[in-house]
Order: structure tokens, then C-alpha cells, then sequence
């Protein structure tokens, strides 16, 4: 029996690359190894830079890791 697992590898994680990604890895479960690659280490919504700009939040309070968004035992890392 041979046992095939797709590659898929998604470039930036922005709205897009993180909905694409979610949405693979829900339809496809263990059945694809997913990768994300992007330049920087998390997330922030767009309007939270302004609570940051105008000293109503810190940075780290709006930045949403991506190591805290993947499931490596189901396939999925990020880069």
C-alpha cells in the first residue's frame, strides 16, 4: 500500500495565506503537510497598530504568533 501526503507550502500570512491555510488544513487534514512562510514572526490586525501608535496598548499585546496558530502534530508548520 503506498501512502501518498501532499506538500503545500503557502507564501505570506496575511489575511489571505492565513485563510488559505486554515482552510486546507481543515479539508485536508492529516492528508497534506502544510508550510507557512512569511518575513515576520506574527500577526497584527490592521486597526490594533493605532491602539499601539496612540499608546493605548503595547505591541506585544496585539501581536498574534503563528507558532501559537499551528498544529505540527497534524502536519503544519510555519517558517
Amino acid at each position: 500500500m503506498i501512502f501518498v501526503v501532499t506538500l503545500v507550502l503557502v507564501l505570506g500570512a496575511g489575511f489571505g495565506g492565513l485563510e488559505l491555510s486554515t482552510t486546507v488544513a481543515q479539508a485536508c487534514g492529516a492528508d497534506v503537510e502544510l508550510t507557512l512562510v512569511d518575513q515576520a514572526d506574527g500577526f497584527v490586525f490592521g486597526f490594533s497598530k493605532l491602539d499601539v501608535m496612540f499608546g493605548r496598548t503595547r505591541p506585544e499585546q496585539v501581536l498574534h504568533r503563528y507558532a501559537g496558530m499551528v498544529s505540527p502534530a497534524a502536519g503544519s508548520s510555519w517558517a
